[in-house]
């Protein structure tokens, strides 16, 4: 069964960046093969670094943007609809997964609907994420402050 024809729903010689599928931007593709068998089951697009920079880049927009301006609980209705989503999915997910790494089908679904639980915990705890006072020595305040990349001046 090859993951080009008969499994994807997607484009698989494209980068989603920036949420549109775009082609990777020196056109290669990266071969994919079944290692419970050996046998090659089709290709995916191989993104570069500058593929990467540019879908850090869209996210970094997206933040500053619509999605950062989203509150807590919009954010968190918007992941429990990704955990429909995945469950809607969840035989084509096994099957993806279960010839990408080798593992028998009953793992790659057991992995499909543990992804769909993870949305949905992480769905509900969007709107309860609050800074924490951390103990430690007396005199000293230690406590968790959200901070964007920018704001701090960060490199990396």
């Amino acid at each position: 069964m090859a993951v080009t024809s008969d499994l994807a729903w997607y484009p698989i010689d494209r980068c989603f960046v920036g949420g549109r599928w775009v082609a990777p931007s020196a056109g290669e593709t990266l071969p994919l093969e079944d290692p419970s068998r050996g046998v090659a089951i089709g290709s995916i697009a191989r993104g570069t670094a500058s593929d990467v920079d540019a879908a850090v880049a869209s996210a970094e927009r997206a933040l500053a943007g619509d999605w950062g301006r989203l509150t807590a609980t919009e954010r968190g209705r918007l992941m429990m609809r990704l955990s429909e989503r995945i469950m809607s999915r969840v035989e084509e997910l096994a099957k993806i997964e279960a010839l990408d790494v080798g593992k028998p089908l009953r793992q790659g679904r057991a992995d499909a609907l543990a992804m769909a639980r993870y949305m949905e915990f992480y769905a509900g705890a969007a709107d309860k994420l609050m800074g924490e006072t951390i103990p430690y020595l007396d005199g000293y305040t230690v406590y968790t402050l959200r901070a964007s990349r920018a704001a701090l001046h960060l490199d990396w």
